[in-house]
């Protein structure tokens, strides 16, 4: 009997413990069938919302306040930086600097030595031709009908320089042949002309960097009266002419063909005035409005300030005029002219572009690096430089006792002129 209840008990605490754990897995079991689908759907990527609008087409993400926002795997916007500098002229003394009386050659390359980094660091960098290589058998010269030596496209374009614009009022210096020529040998020298033809094509480039597809369009105001030797149909072939239907139109087509952005080279104002004209504020507004994103002046010679413009909520940028790059403009010259301090000044604008994840394209930044040309002697020989200046008292090489007051003064007279970019 004895034997027969120790058997009794343990059988009864191991029923007692098979019950106990069979109590405890249903209950867990029951707990995780128990949560509701809201639980579930809270918990894992909100894709009806997703689902719902692409099915209903009738409705706008841009209105749709569901739109879903970018995640932490959302990928990088893609960003672009855009560097533009002014006029490239060559003067007598800039053509004597760069012969060679030994190898009877030109090299250009040493004035760029110091704004190279700054040019080449850029996805793309646009500059305005303000000369023609009209080929060796005309005499190279200098103002008023300039004809420079081909070397100096190789000089741009080993210093970073990407896109040209000719169209200015010394494009048709040496007539349609000069023009074309020189069309032809910036290709030569790997990069882009825009602003003029040899075909009537052509005239401005739809160009992707990165991924970002840019609209590059020129124009000139004046062509020193060389436009009336020509026909209604070769000016129409051969030049860009700055008129308000022809931007319009141009802005309407390259966005058409897929441009995300579009710039507008202007060559425009009056020469040696550091203010812009109403003729320049009034057209700029006109051009922002129907669709151009950025405007790059050039043609007065001298630096004229930039603006940061509203137009429907989006930041747009306008620089009137960016000065010389290159040229034998000097403030000790003979020459009468205005503001001959001035002409020595020019600037490179750096601007950020940003593809946001909707494919718009923005502004994210404006830079300026003011330059100034310096010009002295160096073994019975006048040298040339192009000196960038990042800040009034830059610590470089290319500064010493001689030209630190100029560099100072270049940095003041552009930079106090110049808009600040807050990004909002």
């Amino acid at each position: 009997m004895k034997k027969k209840m120790i058997i009794f008990k343990r059988t009864f605490y191991v029923l007692c413990i098979m019950c106990f754990l069979l109590l405890v897995s249903t209950t867990i079991i029951l707990a995780i069938s128990g949560l509701s689908s809201n639980q579930i759907s809270s918990a894992a990527p909100k894709t009806p919302v997703q689902s719902s609008i692409v099915a209903d087409s009738s409705k706008s993400t841009d209105s749709t306040p569901d739109t879903p926002k970018p995640s932490n795997s959302t990928p990088v916007p893609q960003s672009i930086t855009i560097s533009a500098v002014g006029d490239i002229m060559l003067h007598q003394g800039n053509l004597n600097s760069a012969y060679d009386s030994k190898s009877k050659k030109y090299d250009f390359s040493g004035f760029f030595e110091y704004v190279k980094p700054y040019l080449s660091s850029s996805d793309l960098t646009i500059a305005n031709f303000e000369t023609v290589t009209a080929g060796a058998d005309i005499k190279y010269r200098s103002f008023p009908l300039f004809n420079s030596p081909d070397s100096i496209l190789q000089a741009l374009s080993g210093t970073g320089v990407d896109i040209l614009s000719t169209a200015n009022n010394h494009c048709l210096d040496w007539g349609v042949n000069g023009l074309t020529r020189t069309i032809q040998k910036i290709s030569e020298y790997k990069m882009v002309n825009i602003g003029s033809s040899v075909n009537g094509k052509d005239k401005y480039v739809i160009k992707d960097v990165n991924g970002i597809k840019l609209g590059i369009l020129s124009y000139s105001q004046f062509f020193n009266g060389h436009e009336a030797k020509l026909s209604s149909t070769d000016k129409a072939k051969y030049l860009s002419t700055l008129t308000e239907s022809k931007i319009q139109n141009d802005i309407k087509e390259v966005k058409a063909k897929g441009a995300d952005t579009v710039i507008a080279v202007l060559h425009w104002g009056n020469e040696y005035i550091r203010t812009p004209s109403t003729y320049q504020t009034n057209l700029s507004k006109k051009v922002l409005s129907w669709g151009a994103d950025i405007i790059l002046g050039s043609h007065p010679h001298v630096v004229q300030k930039s603006e940061i413009v509203k137009v429907n909520g989006k930041n747009k940028f306008v620089i009137y005029s960016m000065g010389n790059f290159i040229s034998g403009y000097r403030r000790t010259d003979k020459a009468k002219r205005l503001n001959k301090v001035y002409t020595e000044d020019g600037v490179i604008v750096t601007l950020k572009l940003e593809k946001d994840y909707k494919g718009g394209i923005n502004i994210k930044d404006v830079t300026y690096i003011p330059t100034w040309v310096d010009m002295y002697s160096s073994k019975n020989k006048t040298v040339y430089k192009i000196l960038p200046v990042p800040s009034p008292d830059v610590n470089a090489s290319y500064i010493n006792s001689r030209n630190k007051s100029y560099v100072k003064q270049s940095y003041n007279n552009t930079m106090s002129i110049m808009a600040k970019f807050n990004g909002k």
